[in-house]
C-alpha cells in the first residue's frame, strides 16, 4: 500500500487514496489513522466521525470532520465539515500516480481567527509546510510515495466567523466566495500532498482576502481596545 502523509484538508486526498487502494481496511480503521496522525501534521486537534467508501462507484465520503486550532488560539475551531465527497479513479491506484477526479466541500464553517499570534488558518498552513520539510515531503521524487493529479476541487458555502483570540473566538459572521481549483498536478510532474496543501491554502487564503475588508479589520480591533479598556475599568 502506498504510503500515507495526512495533511488538512490533504488528509481527505491521501486517506482516501489509501482507503480504495487498500479495500480490506475499513472506514473505521482510516478514520482512526485521521485522529491519530493529523494532529502532528496541523498542530491542531482533529476530530472525523464517520468514512464511508464505495469501490463500485470509485466515491468516498467524510463526514463531521472537525479540524481545532494550534495552540493560543481560543476560538471553538478553526474548520468544520459536515459532509465531503470524493470521486476518484479506480485505475489509477494500480499506477504510480493516483487521479482524483473530484472533492467536494460545501456548507463548511471556519473562523478566522486573528489576533496576537496572527491568523489560525495561516498557523496551520506553516504547520503543514514545516511537517512536509522535515519529512521531505515537498517535492520529492520518491517512487514510494503517494503522488496524485487532482482534477477538481469544489469548496462551496462556506461560512466564516472573523473573530479575535482577544475577544475569546467571538466575531462577526461572513461568507467566502466559492473556490475552484482545477488540475493540480499534471501527467509530467504529479502533486505531492504538501503541493496540493499548498495550493488549497493559498485559495482560502486569498479567498479570505477578498472577503475580511479593511473595515472589518478595523471593526475588530476597535472591539480588541473596548475589551481591553473595560479590563482596567
Amino acid at each position: 500500500m502506498k504510503k500515507i502523509f495526512i495533511g488538512f484538508l490533504v488528509i481527505f486526498l491521501v486517506i482516501i487514496g489509501g482507503a480504495f487502494y487498500g479495500a480490506s481496511k475499513s472506514g473505521a480503521i482510516i478514520r482512526q489513522a485521521v485522529e491519530d496522525y493529523a494532529p502532528e501534521v496541523t498542530g491542531a486537534p482533529v476530530t472525523l466521525a464517520n468514512v464511508n467508501v464505495s469501490l463500485l462507484g470509485g466515491t468516498a465520503g467524510l463526514s463531521d470532520l472537525t479540524v481545532g486550532n494550534p495552540k493560543g488560539f481560543k476560538s471553538e475551531y478553526a474548520f468544520k465539515v459536515g459532509n465531503m465527497a470524493v470521486t476518484i479513479d479506480l485505475d489509477s491506484l494500480l499506477a504510480d500516480v493516483i487521479r482524483v477526479k473530484e472533492v467536494r466541500i460545501d456548507g463548511a464553517d471556519l473562523i478566522y481567527e486573528i489576533g496576537s499570534k496572527g491568523n489560525n488558518i495561516k498557523k496551520i498552513q506553516k504547520n503543514i509546510e514545516a511537517y512536509s520539510k522535515s519529512m521531505g515531503l515537498e517535492a520529492s521524487d520518491d517512487d514510494s510515495e503517494a503522488k496524485f493529479i487532482v482534477e477538481n476541487i469544489y469548496i462551496t458555502g462556506t461560512k466564516v466567523k472573523l473573530a479575535s483570540d482577544l475577544l475569546g473566538g467571538k466575531g462577526a459572521g461572513l461568507t467566502l466566495p466559492d473556490i475552484h481549483l482545477k488540475n493540480i498536478g499534471t501527467e509530467d510532474k504529479a502533486a505531492t500532498a504538501g503541493e496540493v496543501g499548498t495550493a488549497v491554502f493559498g485559495a482560502i487564503n486569498k479567498s479570505l482576502g477578498k472577503v475580511v475588508t479593511k473595515d472589518m479589520l478595523k471593526n475588530t480591533v476597535d472591539d480588541v481596545k473596548k475589551k481591553l479598556g473595560n479590563i482596567f475599568k
